[in-house]
């Protein structure tokens, strides 16, 4: 059957219409509603005496709540701490745990006075970087629990 003509609507195409403008509410209702944030970068002022002071509370709730915790999220990945000030800012690298050479893939950076921590790379904009930055505001808010 063909289209009716101008003075009467072809009821099959309306209901089409609709039911596409219906799937589509649904679809971004739904790209909405996502249980986890995404992460980003993270630029934090913190009180602490130091900016290595600063990364050893991180390092030691990380080791606990990341690397040991059995979440998924960070099952393949490790933690190396740099915090000898000599050369460089302190830091925290996130490393696969396959590959111990080759560029992190998350950097948690702690600098200058008062100490600002920074998170950059490639896994600070997943579900995983969003969790790390979530647990480093708390953990430099003064709570310790996962």
């Amino acid at each position: 059957m063909g289209r009716a003509g101008p003075s009467g609507p072809n009821v099959q195409y309306l209901l089409r219409c609709a039911a596409g403008a219906a799937l589509m509410s649904v679809l971004f209702l739904l790209s909405a509603c996502q249980t986890e944030p995404m992460g980003g970068v993270l630029n934090l002022q913190v009180e602490a005496p130091s900016p290595v002071a600063a990364l050893q509370k991180i390092n030691s709730n990380g080791a606990k709540c990341w690397m040991r915790s059995g979440d998924r999220r960070f099952r393949d990945l490790h933690m190396i701490p740099e915090l000898d000030t000599r050369v460089g800012r302190p830091r925290l690298l996130i490393m696969r745990s396959k590959r111990q050479q080759g560029l992190p893939l998350l950097v948690i950076e702690a600098s200058g006075s008062p100490t600002t921590i920074s998170t950059y790379g490639p896994l600070a904009s997943t579900h995983a970087g969003a969790q790390i930055n979530a647990d480093i505001m708390r953990w430099s808010g003064g709570e310790a629990n996962c």
